[in-house]
């Protein structure tokens, strides 16, 4: 792995075959989402947008996926008063819903915003090490809204209280049985991520979308 110096992007993106890659890139800090990197993966994911590509393939460099919100800069993030780094969060978790397919490839620990961005993929594949976690209610504030619709839709109410309020560490089998990951293999799991994602581009991109509208609304 190249080292990462201040002139390193924190995030990485290239559309290719219908599919928009984007890729976080701040291993060093398991990848965890400071101001720039917020911004970085914002920009990234409107210019995908903006292009007109319609896939989104989401994954991150080293072995943690995201480490979450990186509580050593104080935006002024709280309950009740969301600084710019939690409306950033908010903002990329909005895009990565707003593809038409996407699918989010976790090899490693996915935790608070981290897991909220994989949980806005339309499929989200995880590997054997793979372990998400929301801490938020012990650091003093809420999920992003988005993320407690879309589990209360996948799961149900009360498997979506545990999940967001128990502070539990769950691994990719975990959520699996509750149909919210599939289960790669390590080794397969950029491959079969890579595959899925040209397989939903090379559908009629109108059609995706009629049917993407028709089951979530």
């Amino acid at each position: 792995m190249n080292a990462v110096t201040d002139e390193t992007p924190l995030c990485l993106s290239e559309t290719g075959g219908g599919v928009a890659t984007v890729t976080l890139n701040r291993p060093d800090a398991r990848n965890a989402m400071n101001i720039p990197l917020l911004q970085q993966l914002v920009a990234a994911l409107k210019g995908a947008r903006e292009q007109g590509v319609g896939v989104l393939l989401l994954k991150a460099e080293g072995p943690a996926f995201c480490a979450g919100a990186d509580v050593r800069s104080d935006d002024g993030t709280a309950m009740g008063r969301p600084g710019l780094r939690r409306q950033l969060i908010e903002e990329a978790c909005d895009l990565v819903e707003a593809f038409p397919a996407s699918v989010a490839a976790v090899q490693g620990p996915a935790v608070g915003g981290g897991w909220a961005l994989a949980a806005a993929a339309v499929v989200t594949l995880a590997a054997p090490g793979a372990m998400f976690r929301f801490p938020e209610l012990r650091l003093g504030f809420l999920p992003p809204d988005q993320t407690v619709r879309r589990l209360r839709a996948a799961v149900g109410p009360a498997a979506a209280f545990r999940l967001l309020v128990a502070d539990e560490r769950f691994t990719g089998d975990d959520l699996a049985r509750l149909g919210l990951v599939d289960v790669a293999g390590a080794a397969d799991l950029g491959h079969r991520a890579r595959h899925l994602a040209e397989q939903f581009a090379a559908a009629p991109s109108d059609l995706v979308q009629t049917l993407r509208t028709a089951l979530t609304t």
